[in-house]
């Protein structure tokens, strides 16, 4: 085993929040979202999911939409949401995404290389996802639980996975973009920071931004399995108090170091790409 040891670094501490716009709208611009109904007809209250809900069609977020506590809003396989520039959906009940390898479920701009607030996810509120491409808007853990596989995730305007509070379990995703596939927008693919947080990212492809990760809190965090590549100038970059171990993976630079007081630990190291059974969307 091998633990890397501190080695100072003096960048600034850049953090890009995932934001989110005002009044929520679901099948028309300016209207609360629909309640229970396959395609999401039934009980409103202003720009709250109140009821439980499925959507099966095309649906438009224009601005801020909230699931409320005890709802669950269920997004099926094969439906495409768009979502406007203030559109953003914040979870305080539960979503459940469900898409699957031939019908992925698609969380996209409604402009072409657009931006949206994503999915905010506090105290509460919970997300499964499964075989999302979800671009143009990240996601923000504040006290909630997230759990997403076989997801591609790409194109935020600031940070894509933003972790304050909460439990995270991402595995078989991807967050960055192919080399060859284009610029990434994304400023940081995960920033993880605040207390009484509990990640684990695993068997995934972490890439094409300016840092893989920013570990500003959490112990302990789970970073196994995963590719790292074409993240510059930094893969990780710590700050002191925090743990986490990269084991297994591969980095096509030089493995991180740790700032002091914090610890990075890697073994069996790979000296290859991790093959697509092992890291990335299956």
């Amino acid at each position: 085993m091998n633990k890397l040891l501190p080695l100072a670094l003096s960048l600034p501490l850049v953090a890009c929040v995932v934001g989110s716009g005002t009044d929520p709208a679901d099948d028309t611009p300016g209207s609360g979202s629909q309640g229970s109904g396959s395609n999401g007809s039934g009980t409103t209250a202003g720009n709250h999911i109140t009821t439980n809900t499925t959507w099966s069609t095309a649906k438009d977020v224009t601005a801020e939409l909230t699931v409320d506590p005890g709802v669950t809003l269920t997004i099926a396989a094969g439906t495409t949401v768009k979502f406007g520039p203030t559109g953003s959906i914040t979870i305080q009940g539960t979503v459940n995404v469900q898409g699957t390898k031939t019908q992925p479920v698609n969380l996209v701009p409604s402009t072409t290389a657009g931006h949206h607030g994503g999915f905010s996810v506090p105290m509460g509120g919970q997300l499964t996802m499964a075989y999302g491409i979800q671009v143009g808007g990240g996601i923000s853990v504040n006290g909630g639980k997230i759990t997403v596989t076989d997801t591609r995730m790409s194109q935020a305007e600031g940070d894509f996975l933003v972790v304050g509070a909460g439990t995270v379990d991402v595995s078989y995703s991807a967050i960055g973009l192919e080399p060859g596939a284009g610029t990434d927008s994304t400023h940081c693919d995960m920033h993880f920071g605040g207390s009484g947080v509990t990640i684990k990212v695993t068997h995934s492809n972490i890439s094409t931004s300016s840092y893989g990760l920013m570990l500003y809190g959490g112990n302990a965090v789970d970073l196994t399995y995963n590719n790292w590549f074409k993240n510059t100038p930094y893969q990780i970059e710590t700050q002191p108090g925090v743990s986490a171990d990269i084991s297994y993976g591969w980095f096509d630079t030089p493995l991180p170091t740790a700032v002091g007081g914090s610890t990075l630990t890697a073994t069996n190291i790979s000296m290859n790409r991790l093959p697509a059974t092992v890291a990335g969307p299956r």
